[in-house]
């Protein structure tokens, strides 16, 4: 199942992606490997998170919702240890 994967974005990409390891221990509750998982999305989560607010001259000011962060945070530590591995 894993051999298919095509791996050839991953090689280009400057972001590294997670170790297998640190996946199978986050899954059974380790919380250090969730930590990881959680740090390595955290730009991500931060950006989804952001919002692009305007005065009334039309300056912009970009403001990052706490609240949604923390949702969005939740919602990946749930959709972790809800993820299921075909060996």
């Amino acid at each position: 199942m894993i051999e298919n994967i095509d791996l050839s974005k991953v090689v280009r990409s400057h972001i590294r992606p997670l170790d297998f390891e640190v996946i199978k221990l986050a899954l059974t509750g380790d919380v250090t490997s969730m930590n990881k998982i959680i740090d390595h999305y955290n730009p991500y989560l931060r950006e989804l998170a952001t919002k692009r607010l305007f005065d009334e001259y039309g300056n912009e000011y970009r403001y990052m919702d706490e609240s949604i962060r923390c949702q969005l945070e939740n919602k990946l530590i749930k959709s972790v240890l809800k993820f299921k591995i075909q060996i």
